[in-house]
């Protein structure tokens, strides 16, 4: 009898089943980094959203006191008596951040890690605050930066502008001349032309298993903790060597300015424009 199974019937030969591995092969080499740019795209545009939503709430608490907060109050009469507190930026804000469980949790009062409840509230996970292109992780990670000043100078500059380490809005209020934070009239630069934060990711050192010690937090990036002013330590965006203006994002970061905008700087951003964005009263032009 003739057999029932026809040729047409048969499987796949050995040969066959390479080409079609080698097919799917390069359909998925052509796909993939279309599909991360994707994702890319999607984590940087998240990244913009947190930083608008940092500039809606800058601009509240500034509505609401008639001054910016500190970068951190670092402003004690006597460091003897009464160590700096050292609250930053990004905890001041919380309340306009719609986070008031995290904000009732903090005691302004006290030092930010006090044992009596702030160190416990500064290892709360608050989404706005990580940039989720991030690579770190640990407790109360933040991934932004208010900016405080530049230690650049300008092109044909001798020397580094007066006071650079208060140059910026959201400095340290940590002596007498900088008893209080800056108010809105003091940037005399422009509200378009002078930055309030930017993202300054994974900082800090955490351990193999990505947790810090408390010593690795009180030195790392944590949104209750004043080292988030930072300095604009480099001419260049995503400087490898210095603890700056960085990201993961290809190409850039992620900025917010005084007027609200939110602002991809480049890497290719002129050098003089990005020490000038840093200052709110130098007197520059970045137009």
């Amino acid at each position: 009898m003739r057999s029932a199974i026809s040729p047409s019937s048969r499987g796949f030969s050995f040969v066959e089943v390479l080409v079609l591995l080698a097919v799917a092969g390069a359909v998925v080499a052509v796909l993939l980094p279309a599909i991360q740019r994707a994702r890319e795209t999607s984590r940087r545009s998240q990244c913009a959203d947190n930083c608008r939503q940092f500039g809606l709430a800058l601009g509240g608490y500034e509505e609401a006191k008639r001054e910016f907060p500190p970068g951190s109050d670092a402003f004690t009469l006597d460091r003897v008596k009464e160590p700096p507190r050292l609250h930053a930026w990004s905890s001041f804000i919380l309340p306009f951040l719609d986070e008031r469980p995290a904000s009732l949790a903090i005691d302004e009062a006290k030092p930010w890690n006090d044992a009596g409840g702030n160190l416990a509230a500064s290892r709360t996970d608050l989404a706005v605050y990580v940039c989720p292109s991030g690579v770190q992780s640990f407790p109360g990670k933040q991934d932004y930066g208010g900016v405080m000043g530049t230690a650049m100078k300008r092109s044909g500059d001798e020397q580094l502008m007066a006071d650079w380490q208060h140059a910026g809005v959201l400095y340290a209020t940590d002596d007498e001349a900088h008893r209080h934070p800056a108010r809105r009239e003091m940037i005399t630069d422009g509200l378009a032309q002078t930055l309030l934060v930017a993202e300054a990711s994974d900082r800090g050192t955490v351990t193999e298993e990505g947790r810090p010690t408390d010593e690795d937090l009180a030195a790392s990036a944590t949104w209750a903790h004043g080292t988030n002013c930072i300095l604009l330590s480099s001419r260049v965006v995503n400087d490898p060597a210095v603890d700056s203006f960085w990201s993961t994002h290809p190409g850039g970061v992620q900025a917010l300015f005084a007027d609200g905008r939110v602002v991809f700087l480049t890497d290719s951003i002129d050098a003089d424009v990005l020490v000038a964005i840093c200052t709110k009263s130098g007197g520059e032009k970045c137009r």
